[in-house]
């Protein structure tokens, strides 16, 4: 909640960073964010990408323009790789940056690091919301005034969304949820 108080305060500065930049924040693993294996849990990983995104909205403007236009994204799909663990009281950096976009969705890519080896990557898609429907990114450029064009997509994006598009198909076939056999 304080983090989003904050975001609000400086919304308005001016931007220190454009859309593409890649923007980090450091943090360290506290003991109340461990699990049973005493490593980082999982489920504080997505609250600290949340948190990381929301830095990379503030400090490149979108924040504010996405406030203005009366626009919203939501995660539609993630997928994380779990390199290697970060242990109590280890520091480590996250690195948040757009890959770019599609005609549905913008993608990206955030990764945990830690005395310059990889811990941990996600790779995101987020869908852009006005008036509770979905619009394109295109319509989001737009509305907020930002009009960039969008890099071409990496190779391991085009992958993702291909796998994506599989696991869709998978439930349209056969919606049943695995069971176990006694």
């Amino acid at each position: 909640m304080l983090e989003l108080i904050s975001a609000a305060r400086r919304r308005k500065r001016t931007p220190t960073y454009s859309l593409f930049d890649v923007v980090s924040m450091e943090f360290r693993v506290g003991l109340l964010d461990i699990d049973l294996n005493m490593h980082l849990n999982n489920g504080k990983y997505t609250k600290i990408m949340d948190r990381c995104r929301l830095e990379h909205a503030v400090v490149t403007g979108l924040l504010n323009r996405m406030i203005e236009a009366r626009a919203s994204a939501v995660v539609a799909n993630s997928e994380i790789a779990y390199v290697r663990e970060l242990r109590p009281y280890q520091r480590f950096m996250v690195h948040t940056r757009i890959l770019g976009w599609d005609d549905k969705y913008t993608y990206y890519d955030q990764r945990f690091d830690s005395q310059r080896k990889l811990h941990t990557h996600a790779l995101l898609r987020l869908a852009h919301m006005y008036g509770g429907k979905t619009i394109s990114p295109q319509a989001f450029q737009e509305m907020t005034g930002l009009n960039k064009v969008s890099p071409p997509l990496p190779a391991y994006v085009q992958d993702w969304k291909t796998l994506l598009q599989s696991k869709k198909r998978l439930t349209e076939t056969d919606p049943e949820p695995a069971r176990d056999i006694p």
